[in-house]
């Protein structure tokens, strides 16, 4: 008896994964991502008070970075679902919360402007460490196009995308060695987001994605303020450019 309600739960199991596989261009996903930020070299611009300079070249280092994301695809089916024209089913619309460290160490040589002169490069102090964060809040309009399309996967098993769209970006330092400032810096800005990549239909309704995504922002910390001169503030111009490996699930 147990054996044979051993072989009847295996086989409603079964089935239950067979009628979930058999779901095909589901408009709504969920979904998990992993990957590499990296971040390019770019320059720090700085106002102390009257005075204005710049750090040309600043190296950031390489992080992980992970998230979540939920999207929706302009089809007739699925969760959400909608009557929208047949040209739509090649567009869609993903949001996600990303979480990266960014760090500065110093040690690396870098090139100083000051008031508009070039004094040429100095190497930061070794003991100069900048420990920082960011979340990202980020809205990707996409544009996709299937490959390998069968009655089981109708939009395609192969799907090449693009996506583009604003960010918002939370990012801070903690602790700013040498600065004389407070304990830590943070700010709110708004950001730009270009994600190139491909989709692959594992199962009718589980995908993986590999994706590069860029993303641009030019943050503004307000350091502290140094008595007598002014407010310490730093705008690094942040390119960077992340590796993504995203799993979902649509329904």
């Amino acid at each position: 008896m147990k054996k044979k309600m051993y072989v009847l739960g295996v086989a409603a199991l079964v089935a239950a994964m067979l009628a979930l596989s058999g779901v095909a261009q589901s408009a709504m996903w969920v979904g998990a991502e992993l990957g590499g930020n990296f971040p390019l070299t770019g320059n720090i611009n700085a106002d102390i008070g009257p005075f204005n300079g710049s750090l040309g070249g600043v190296g950031y280092q390489p992080s992980v970075i992970g998230g979540a994301t939920i999207g929706y695809d302009f089809v007739n089916s699925g969760f959400g679902a909608y009557a929208w024209p047949d040209w739509m089913k090649y567009f869609s619309f993903a949001m996600d919360i990303t979480y990266n460290k960014l760090n500065i160490r110093g040690g690396q040589t870098v090139d100083v402007t000051f008031q508009g002169v070039n004094l040429g490069n100095i190497v930061l102090p070794r003991n100069i460490y900048l420990k920082g964060y960011e979340v990202a809040w980020s809205f990707l309009f996409m544009a996709h196009y299937g490959f390998l399309r069968d009655s089981e996967v109708p939009s395609g098993r192969i799907n090449p995308y693009i996506g583009v769209g604003p960010a918002i970006l939370w990012s801070g330092f903690e602790n700013p060695v040498g600065f004389g400032g407070t304990n830590s810096a943070n700010a709110m800005n708004i950001a730009l987001i270009v994600e190139p990549g491909i989709r692959w239909m594992a199962l009718p309704n589980v995908s993986i994605d590999t994706a590069m995504r860029y993303r641009y922002a030019v943050p503004s910390y307000d350091i502290g303020n140094i008595p007598g001169v002014g407010t310490f503030n730093l705008r690094p111009t942040l390119h960077q450019l992340a590796f993504l490996v995203r799993a979902n699930y649509h329904f």
